[in-house]
């Protein structure tokens, strides 16, 4: 029986990927003792650890200088030497070795430059690779943020006084990472990863937007603008929100509004579809 292993660190287009995968892997599955319980990536598979007895857990987490990376621990009845993340476009996106008797590593799911640029949301594989070992489980990407509220910074310790907290919910079946946030169309700035697990909430800040002195507009009495906050994520849809702001001359001879403070509820704008990486 001849071990058939993807190179690493090279792109390899999905038919050769497979082509490799599904003859080693029928012949290993019996020698090797590892088995899987993939759903053959239908679009509804759980975390890694519900496809495989094999798999401690699998978790999101925030590494080095605000990169995301796939922490994966396996058990100790398997002695992997390293595991791969296949896109579904038959990629290899990141690999990493395990080292001797350990039996957890970390899989990088951004690249680029900034490292802002993530392994698309879609279904993916990840592939161990080791002495009698060779399988792939699936790992899919993609969850679903909603609105929940925003917050004053004078109402929320996690961010500045003067900063509207903008509060999301996953309620998708993943986790996702609010990733950016957006003014009216321009980028504002990008946020600190934070990944959010379903189920959970997370609180993304859109700095000095309530801050007086500041962007002062010419008013007779009040004024109420309506201000475009979007939330931008990896693996799912952005969440967009129109918030009034009220400005107010805070010095009467000046005729600016510069105190500013929120005028009503805010309003939910329906979210553009993000694409998934495409096949080539």
């Amino acid at each position: 029986m001849t071990k058939q292993d993807i190179p690493r660190n090279s792109s390899i287009d999905r038919r050769t990927v497979l082509g490799l995968l599904s003859g080693s892997l029928a012949a290993l599955a019996g020698c090797s003792g590892l088995s899987d319980s993939s759903d053959g990536g239908d679009g509804s598979a759980g975390p890694p650890e519900e496809q495989s007895d094999y798999i401690e857990e699998t978790k999101i987490k925030v590494v080095r200088n605000n990169e995301l990376a796939l922490e994966v621990a396996v058990t100790d009845d398997i002695d992997p030497s390293s595991v791969s993340i296949i896109t579904e476009s038959g990629r290899e996106f990141s690999s990493d070795y395990f080292s001797s008797g350990e039996t957890r590593t970390s899989l990088l799911l951004t690249e680029g430059d900034d490292n802002n640029e993530p392994l698309p949301r879609g279904q993916h594989t990840l592939y161990f690779r080791g002495d009698g070992i060779e399988t792939e489980i699936p790992l899919e990407l993609g969850t679903t943020f909603e609105f929940e509220k925003a917050v004053p910074g004078t109402e929320h310790e996690k961010i500045r006084d003067d900063s509207l907290g903008v509060v999301v919910r996953n309620v998708g079946q993943r986790t996702g990472a609010a990733t950016r946030t957006i003014l009216n169309g321009e980028n504002k700035a990008n946020a600190p990863f934070e990944p959010i697990k379903p189920g959970e909430t997370g609180i993304v800040e859109f700095t000095f937007l309530l801050a007086n002195g500041s962007q002062c507009v010419k008013v007779e009495e009040t004024t109420v603008r309506e201000e475009e906050l979007t939330v931008g994520f990896f693996w799912s849809d952005p969440v967009t929100v129109t918030q009034p702001i009220k400005y107010t001359d805070r010095f009467d001879s000046t005729g600016n509004g510069c105190k500013r403070t929120l005028a009503g509820e805010p309003e939910v704008v329906t979210a553009t579809s993000v694409e998934t990486e495409t096949e080539t």
